[in-house]
C-alpha cells in the first residue's frame, strides 16, 4: 500500500546490529561475579506495560438476570445489550538493542496491545515512555519496539553474546519484571539445548532451557552469560500449581532472534523461504506400510499446488 501512495512509507532504517562476541565463556568466578553482571546488564533492561481492548458479551442473556420466559421467548420492549468493551493490562520485559530506542521483547507481550509504555532502569516512579511495534514474528515469539519519546541521556544497549557457544552447565542470569517487581535478577545454569517449543500449529522452535528463576512478567527479558552478554530472550516456563517457577524455563536463543531483527526493521515483517512441501518423519511402521527398505528419515507426504 505504501508503494501505491495509499499509506505513509515506513521511516524505519536498517540498524547496525551490535557485533556478537563468540569468545569462549571462561574466567574466574568469585563473590562479586554476579553482582558485576547485574550492575552492567540491568540498565539496558526495560519494563513494559501494555493496554488492550476486548469485548465482553453480557452473559446475563444466557445465565440469568431476567425472567425465564423472557430468555426463551424474548421481549420486544427490551433492547438487546451490546457487548461491552473492557480494558486489559499486562506487564512484561524487554531490552534495548540500539541507542536509537529499539527494544526487543516477546511477541506475546505486545500482541494486540493498543498502548505500550516503557519504564527505564532507575527512572523515577511513574515515569514512562510510549513505544510502538515496529514488527512482530510469532514463530520466534519476537517483537521489535521503538520508543516514540526518549530521555535526554543516552540510552544503554545490551552486549550480544553467541548463543551457539552456550552449553549445558553454563552459568546464566535472568533479568526481568516478575510480578511487577522491576529489574529482578535470578541466577542458574543452562539445563539443556534445542528443546522443541511449540510456536504455531505444526511449528516448533529450538530453545534454551534454564533453571534460572523465570516467572510471569519475565517474558521478553534478558538471559545473559558470565560476560554479561545476551544469549537468550526469556519466553516461557513450565509452571507448577499456581503458575509459579519450578526450575524449568525457556529462552529464545539470541542468534535466532537477531537474525530476524534487520528484516523486521527493513520490511516490518520477517520473510522466510517456503519449500511448498509437507514433510513428516519416516517411522518404522510407515516404512513397512510403504514397503521401503529404509525406516528412518523424512517423507514428503504432499506437494502444495502452485508452490516452489
Amino acid at each position: 500500500a505504501s508503494r501505491l501512495g495509499l499509506a505513509p512509507e515506513s521511516g524505519a532504517q536498517p540498524i547496525a546490529v551490535p557485533s556478537i562476541n563468540s569468545a569462549p565463556i571462561d574466567g574466574p568466578l568469585d563473590s562479586s561475579t554476579f553482582r558485576n553482571i547485574a550492575q552492567a546488564s540491568s540498565p539496558a533492561v526495560v519494563n513494559i506495560r501494555t493496554e488492550s481492548r476486548r469485548s465482553n458479551q453480557n452473559l446475563s442473556e444466557y445465565f440469568g438476570g431476567d425472567d425465564l420466559l423472557e430468555r426463551f421467548f424474548g421481549n420486544p420492549q427490551r433492547r438487546r445489550e451490546e457487548p461491552r468493551e473492557q480494558f486489559a493490562e499486562a506487564a512484561g520485559t524487554g531490552f534495548i538493542i540500539d541507542k536509537s530506542g529499539l527494544i526487543l521483547t516477546n511477541n506475546h507481550v505486545v500482541e494486540g496491545a493498543t498502548k505500550i509504555e516503557v519504564s527505564l532502569y532507575r527512572e523515577e516512579d511513574g515515569l514512562t515512555y510510549e513505544a510502538r511495534v515496529v514488527g512482530r514474528d510469532p514463530l520466534t515469539d519476537s517483537a521489535l519496539l521503538e520508543l516514540l519519546d526518549k530521555p535526554e541521556q543516552a540510552l544503554p544497549e545490551v552486549k550480544l553474546g553467541d548463543s551457539s557457544q552456550i552449553q549445558p552447565g553454563d552459568w546464566v542470569m535472568a533479568i526481568g519484571n516478575p510480578f511487577g517487581l522491576a529489574h529482578t535478577v535470578s541466577v542458574g545454569v543452562i539445563s539443556a539445548l534445542e528443546r522443541p517449543f511449540p510456536v504455531a500449529s505444526g511449528r516448533w522452535a529450538q530453545v534454551l532451557q534454564t533453571d534460572a528463576a523465570i516467572n510471569p512478567g519475565n517474558s521478553g527479558g534478558a538471559l545473559v552469560n558470565l560476560h554479561g552478554e545476551l544469549v537468550g530472550i526469556n519466553t516461557a516456563i513450565l509452571g507448577g500449581r499456581g503458575g509459579g517457577n519450578v526450575g524449568i524455563g525457556f529462552a529464545i536463543p539470541v542468534d535466532m532472534a537477531m537474525r530476524l531483527t534487520n528484516q523486521i526493521v527493513e520490511y516490518d515483517e520477517v520473510r522466510r523461504g517456503r519449500l511448498g512441501v509437507i514433510v513428516q518423519d519416516l517411522t518404522p511402521d510407515l516404512a513397512r506400510a510403504l514397503d521401503l527398505e529404509i525406516n528412518s528419515g523424512a517423507l514428503i507426504s504432499q506437494v502444495l499446488p502452485g508452490s516452489a
